[in-house]
């Protein structure tokens, strides 16, 4: 009997540890992308990189070293981060660096990245020659807002919205969830049409005080961590994504005329909509 007991107590023990330690994990609903030396996560626009850096060679002792390594490894970092920015994708198959480029300022994004911003240290590797990799944690929400203000304007959809219902005391919902079945490549320009291709929304409907600092937020799986971590309130809207048409997110013409006659204006004024793969 004892020994039987002595099973059951393991038993209880062995499941009580397990589920405590599975609620106290948290859950993941960050959306990141693999960039150079790094990941770039599109949930909270934190940007992980590592900067490499040697000392200066006519340093005698091994602090200063040190210390002139660790700032050749921010200026390093500091370089990625530049190369990443303008790497990414504003709308269609263009990136900053093209859309820079074009409007004659190609230092654009190198002019925007301080090197006093990259502080935040979160793993370093010294080496027998003073030499050092430092990995930075770096909130890049700044730089894309500004990226995104210079450009919205010409990646606007020039299409007028389709007109909302004018009842807008009528109206409950405040934050529009779009869910796709599949991986969602991240742009900072999207628009939202329906099957007929008609706006239903686009950025330039948005106000410059807006949360996210691209068109939309996005998440993996679930929204409602990324929504409580913003702030987002008000009541939820969910709806299916069909398919995305270049930077035209495509939902179906019912689950438009949904958004235009149950979303409030302020949806659309604050920017609070969340875009989830299922990835």
């Amino acid at each position: 009997m004892k020994k039987y007991l002595k099973k059951v107590l393991f038993f209880l023990v062995f499941f009580s540890f397990f589920s405590i330690s599975a609620a106290e994990k948290p859950e993941d609903f960050s959306l990141s992308r693999k960039v150079t030396d790094g990941t770039l996560n599109y949930s909270t626009f934190e940007l992980v990189i590592t900067g490499s850096g040697i000392p200066e060679t006519n340093v005698t002792n091994l602090n200063s070293a040190r210390i002139t390594a660790e700032k050749a490894a921010a200026a390093n970092a500091r370089l990625k981060i530049v190369k990443i920015l303008s790497g990414l994708v504003l709308s269609g198959k263009t990136t900053v660096g093209a859309y820079f480029e074009g409007k004659g300022d190609p230092d654009f994004v190198d002019r925007l990245v301080n090197v006093a911003d990259i502080k935040d240290v979160t793993y370093e590797r010294f080496y027998s020659n003073s030499s050092v990799d430092l990995t930075y944690k770096v909130n890049v929400s700044g730089y894309l807002r500004r990226i995104v203000e210079e450009a919205r304007e010409e990646f606007s959809n020039k299409k007028e919205p389709l007109a909302a219902a004018s009842d807008e005391a009528a109206k409950t919902k405040s934050v529009l969830v779009i869910n796709f079945k599949t991986k969602v490549e991240s742009q900072l320009f999207f628009s939202i049409v329906n099957e007929k291709g008609e706006k239903i929304y686009d950025i330039s409907m948005t106000k410059e005080t807006r949360k996210s600092p691209a068109s939309l937020f996005f998440a993996k799986k679930k929204a409602e961590k990324l929504i409580e971590k913003e702030g987002l309130s008000g009541e939820i809207l969910s709806v299916p994504a069909l398919k995305i048409s270049g930077s035209e997110i495509v939902i179906k013409n019912s689950e438009a005329e949904k958004i235009m006659s149950e979303l409030k204006k302020e949806c659309f004024e604050e920017g609070k909509i969340v875009v989830v793969s299922a990835e």
